[in-house]
């Protein structure tokens, strides 16, 4: 007889009970009210998926699925191809519960299904199985609401773990879905290759970009290619940079900063300045924010003067990624000059971009500040991404910050070791983990995790 499991680990069910809760305050769900999955032997649902009732074989996925019988997995995939499309359908939500890694070739099977939400579903199941889940959950409740809903555009940024190896079938399947007559599907998988990383669907991507597709599409191509970063689909890009949509236009800018293609420096140092010399109620500020970041992230000594100029600027946005910008240049010339502007900054996110730059320029002294500020809200932001930037050579002396005692820093560190991935830090995370203060003993124990995982897969 089988009981429902606890969705999550006792050592996250701390963390995920503010989700929870929202959840049951949503449904207006109580705990009086909620009834455990019903009781069947195994043996009975799994000879019960061919039953020649379909209405018996749909009953029989679906409490497979609410009863988390992962030893059915098998047998669910064996008949994933019913030919009653309500079945089918069932069978793909119970194998999107079960979270099993053998599921994958039932998915891709129906991820070309005649019904519509079969394939979405489908979509949603391969990429689930490459995310963490129960012992594999992040922690912090930021974390544990990107598990609940990866599709939300709010995760910008969730990606498959270092190390997660996605099977290529299930990039396949997912590439031939972006010519699936559905715009929402064609997203949706635009989306999903971009989470899994897909580099083989670089081609396929890059064809759909060619298409009369909707520009929410577009959007998730570019962020998608930006995920896999691959640069040399910088040329192809490269038409978007004054494209008419201005959500799809500065996503174009954003991922061609990030995949580092400095061939783009010229054209943008053009319309950052053509668009500076607009009359100021004309001025689109987040195109030209768009473009100096990127420039920044480029860091094109033809781009120097530029920002030597906007470092002055009274926007503090177009401040920040001027010191940006110098930081990655690295020019130790102009050390005293930005030590000078930091004198009279008000703005804590430039003063984090200075001190970034001060450390860049030589002045080894400012990783101490670059670090400290990891534990304040408003530059942590920063911070984290300046520090993820750091070379090999620079490693050992992050590595020595660890002892700082601020358990908020020391929480960032250790993420931030685990998404670098070096070997050498793992005697310090070792360390880390004896840490009973906050949750640093578990972000210590994932950045373990992940650089485990990483160097399994080369």
């Amino acid at each position: 007889m089988i009981r429902a499991r606890l969705p999550f680990p006792p050592g996250v069910l701390r963390t995920a009970a503010a989700v929870t809760a929202l959840a049951l305050l949503a449904t207006g769900a109580s705990a009086q009210t909620r009834q455990a999955p019903r009781k069947v032997p195994v043996e009975s649902l799994i000879y019960d998926l061919k039953n020649p009732d379909p209405v018996r074989r749909k009953e029989a996925a679906q409490l497979i699925g609410d009863n988390k019988l992962r030893q059915a997995v098998p047998d669910l995939v064996a008949v994933a191809q019913d030919p009653d499309p309500e079945v089918r359908r069932t069978i793909v939500n119970a194998l999107d519960k079960l979270l099993d890694v053998r599921s994958l070739p039932a998915f891709i099977q129906l991820s070309s299904d005649p019904e519509k939400d079969i394939r979405e579903r489908c979509i949603i199941g391969i990429v689930n199985l490459y995310l963490p889940q129960e012992s594999g959950l992040r922690v912090t409740i930021n974390k544990v609401a990107t598990f609940f809903n990866p599709w939300s555009d709010e995760w910008a940024d969730v990606v498959a773990e270092p190390g997660i190896a996605v099977d290529g079938g299930a990039i396949s399947a997912l590439t031939g879905r972006l010519q699936d007559p559905s715009d929402t599907i064609r997203l949706k998988a635009a989306r999903a290759l971009g989470i899994l990383k897909g580099n083989p669907a670089v081609p396929g991507l890059l064809e759909a970009l060619k298409r009369n597709e909707t520009n929410s599409i577009r959007f998730e191509i570019m962020r998608a290619l930006r995920k896999i970063g691959d640069p040399s689909v910088g040329p192809e890009l490269m038409p978007y940079l004054g494209f008419k949509d201005d959500k799809v236009r500065n996503e174009a800018i954003y991922t061609l900063g990030r995949l580092h293609y400095r061939a783009a420096a010229p054209e943008m140092i053009r319309l950052f300045e053509e668009e500076s010399a607009l009359p100021a109620k004309l001025i689109d500020k987040p195109y030209r924010e768009a473009l100096l970041d990127a420039l920044a992230m480029l860091a094109d000594p033809a781009a120097l003067p530029l920002f030597q100029k906007e470092k002055q600027n009274p926007d503090d946005i177009l401040r920040l990624h001027a010191f940006e910008g110098l930081a990655r240049l690295a020019e130790s010339s102009m050390a005293t000059e930005v030590s000078r502007d930091r004198l009279h900054e008000k703005s804590e996110r430039v003063k984090t971009a200075q001190a970034f730059a001060l450390y860049r320029m030589g002045r080894t002294e400012f990783l101490d500040e670059v670090v400290n500020r990891l534990g304040n809200r408003k530059t942590n932001t920063e911070a984290r991404m300046y520090l993820l930037e750091l070379g090999p050579q620079e490693l050992p002396g992050l590595y020595a910050q660890a002892n700082n005692n601020d358990t908020n820093v020391r929480e960032a560190l250790c993420e931030i070791y685990g998404l670098i991935g070096d070997e050498r830090a793992v005697p310090v995370l070792q360390n880390l983990a004896k840490d009973k203060r906050g949750q640093i003993s578990a972000f210590a124990a994932q950045a373990m995790r992940r650089i485990s995982a990483r160097a399994s897969a080369r």
